[in-house]
């Protein structure tokens, strides 16, 4: 038997929430029936109340390193690598990407990489609360938005890389002026989030 919490992170809302579910399976049990195995307790309220934690937890988030909850040496796990699979030298004023919406403005060299939207890179989870508090929090991100570079990085040794123009289905370019020893085949790091990573990516646990 288990139920939900809704928002974990509001301590009195989350308690009632739990009386009520005990004082459920408390009258369940005093009526002569057996319950195996109680849980209510996902990961932001295992970490938050350990009085709630009953016979199991179900632990999600807080195994890739996300959580509601501010928690000492909790590191997000997963690394998306991928390889450069050409690199090109591209003359001023060359037009890159869909809808030409990157021009370049001298001699630029890039590389190219296999990974692209399809796979999940720069893929952010659609809005699902269109409340008024949030509507005016998302116009604020915007806004702030216009004011910070907003680029899209990948790492090749350590060190952060554009990406220039929108990014392809399957592919994504690269400026790496800065870099002539950068090679063909050389490993590139990439932020997703795993919880938006295609299936099919092949996955390697260490």
């Amino acid at each position: 038997m288990f139920t939900h919490f809704s928002k974990p992170i509001d301590e009195k809302y989350t308690t009632k929430q739990f009386n009520e579910f005990k004082s459920v399976f408390e009258y369940i049990k005093n009526n002569g029936y057996k319950i195996e195995n109680l849980h209510c307790c996902a990961s932001t309220a295992f970490l938050k109340y350990p009085s709630m934690w009953l016979d199991s937890v179900r632990i999600g988030s807080a195994l890739q390193g996300r959580t509601l909850v501010c928690v000492q040496n909790l590191k997000k796990i997963g690394l998306f690598k991928t390889n450069i699979i050409e690199i090109k030298n591209l003359p001023k004023g060359y037009n890159i990407s869909y809808g030409n919406t990157y021009k370049t403005k001298k001699q630029t060299q890039i590389a190219i990489i296999p990974i692209g939207y399809i796979d999940g890179f720069n893929k952010n989870k659609l809005r699902d609360d269109f409340s008024l508090k949030n509507n005016v929090i998302a116009v604020f991100i915007e806004i702030r938005k216009i004011f910070k570079d907003n680029s899209l990085k990948v790492k090749i040794d350590g060190k952060s890389y554009k990406v220039l123009g929108k990014l392809g289905m399957y592919h994504s370019i690269i400026d790496i002026s800065e870099n002539e020893n950068i090679e063909v085949g050389q490993e590139v790091e990439i932020d997703i989030s795993p919880l938006q990573a295609n299936d099919k990516i092949r996955r390697e646990y260490i």
